[in-house]
């Protein structure tokens, strides 16, 4: 049985370090507004991108980690679930490697790969939830 502790201890631990992200964002923003106007780099751009999304990501892998138990799947799709939704954390890794790498594009396959994770696992999660949903209207 699966019980959804990788997906709770990985956001978890990604939401700290997104929180940390976006205090050194926000604590470094001042030089980018010298024209009156916010003139932000594709660099910090990047980076901003990747503390945003690690923040959703993670509240997606703590949401994922108290659902998953709950979920009508067999073990194996619970588990192809928790590694599915962990491993989306790709996305943000790569846009913060695109964005210290000053927007290269070496590592856009990584963000894709995350992003792509993070699809499969929510159609996953999905297909548990209606068979939840199905298998608790089929009980008096």
């Amino acid at each position: 049985m699966i019980s959804g502790k990788l997906n709770l201890s990985v956001g978890a631990v990604g939401l700290i370090f997104a929180a940390f992200g976006g205090f050194a964002l926000g604590m470094t923003i001042d030089p980018f507004f010298e024209k009156g106007f916010a003139a932000v780099p594709l660099a910090r751009f990047l980076l901003r991108g990747g503390h945003t999304h690690g923040m959703l990501i993670s509240l997606v892998n703590v949401l994922v980690g108290l659902a998953l138990p709950r979920l009508a799947l067999g073990d194996a799709a619970k588990k192809a679930c928790a590694i599915l939704t962990a491993s989306a954390f790709l996305l943000p890794l790569g846009l913060v490697l695109r964005g210290v790498t000053g927007g290269a594009m070496t590592f856009a396959p990584v963000a894709m790969i995350g992003g792509l994770s993070l699809v499969a696992g929510a159609l996953l999660l999905a297909v548990g939830g209606i068979r939840s949903v199905e298998t608790a209207k089929l009980q008096p």
